[in-house]
């Protein structure tokens, strides 16, 4: 039986590890779409054979900000239903494939989404593989299809801090092992220039996760990558001693705040100052300065502090006490 179910977003979305680990060729948009149908799921660790039903999603257009006309939406609902996710384990000589999404369509400003009934335990199963927990509103600010399946795959190792995979798995993973650029002699320098040097970017830029990351060798050869992986919490502790009350209360909204509501805060301030790239990617990229500023710029926005020079020269004195320049 079919079932119908309203879009009410939550703050998190419950990643089936069995989903993250197979194989994915959608486009950013797809992502975008798939992270709003993972989002409205009810996962668990020992669901039900009724839960197994064939879901249907309506998803409001506008979730998907200004950046896709009907025309992109269009050639998203095309392809959807052609994509399918593979994985399976060689050891054991297991092998499956999936189409998950035989329906969509889309009509008065929203999109609707069929999930596939046989497909349905591949998303809501935790018990074989477990889960990665994200925030939906990070997820759908990534701009790069390479960026959100990495953003996936290091959230998964995250507690750990290490992911160790082999060269062949990680393009397999991407989508990308049949991809003549990704093959051949030049085939790490793309992977690096290409793939993980713009997604290491955007994610230190807009999610909680930071990583450095180093080929490694068998032999001659690179046969893998080591990702040692670092979290940051945009805001971990304010300090709010010295503010006055309306201070605290900004201060207290921001700290509660999603990441995405704290990056959306933290680049609206900085359009404040006149401070160059470089210093506002510092800013955004080391907690220590993050918090300062959002400290600092909270109290003078709300006249606890007084700045008698301008507020970019002030701003810069104190966080030079931090070693920012």
């Amino acid at each position: 039986m079919e079932q119908d179910i309203a879009f009410y977003p939550k703050d998190k979305n419950l990643h089936s590890n069995r989903i993250i680990d197979s194989k994915q060729e959608f486009t950013l948009l797809e992502k975008k779409i798939i992270y709003c149908v993972i989002n409205q799921l009810e996962v668990t660790p020992n669901p039900q054979e009724d839960l197994f039903g064939d879901k249907r999603f309506k998803i409001p257009v506008s979730t998907f900000g200004d950046d896709y006309n009907f025309s992109a939406l269009r050639q998203a609902v095309n392809k959807l239903a052609t994509r399918t996710i593979s994985g399976g384990n060689n050891k054991k000589e297991e092998a499956w494939v999936i189409t998950p999404f035989p329906f969509a369509k889309i009509k008065n400003g929203a999109l609707e989404v069929a999930l596939y009934r046989e497909a349905v335990p591949y998303f809501i199963d935790l018990k074989l593989r477990g889960y990665t927990a994200y925030q939906l509103d990070v997820a759908l600010s990534l701009s790069s299809v390479y960026s959100q399946r990495l953003f996936e795959l290091l959230s998964r190792f995250k507690d750990t801090g290490k992911w160790y995979v082999e060269i062949s798995k990680l393009k397999f993973l991407l989508g990308i092992d049949k991809d003549k650029g990704y093959n051949g002699a030049a085939a790490n320098g793309n992977l690096k220039l290409k793939v993980i040097e713009p997604a290491m970017k955007e994610l230190a830029e807009k999610t909680d996760i930071e990583f450095n990351y180093s080929f490694q060798k068998e032999g001659r050869k690179y046969v893998s990558i080591q990702f040692d992986i670092y979290t940051k919490k945009l805001i971990k502790h304010i300090e709010t001693v010295d503010a006055k009350a309306d201070a605290v209360n900004v201060l207290e909204q921001v700290a509660d705040a999603s990441l995405g509501q704290q990056m959306v805060f933290l680049h609206t301030a900085l359009a404040d100052y006149q401070f160059d790239e470089k210093q506002k990617r510092k800013i955004i990229e080391v907690s220590k300065f993050t918090v300062k500023f959002v400290e600092v710029h909270s109290q003078i926005l709300t006249g606890a502090i007084q700045v008698q020079t301008t507020q970019t020269r002030y701003m810069a004195g104190i966080l030079r006490t931090l070693g920012w320049s």
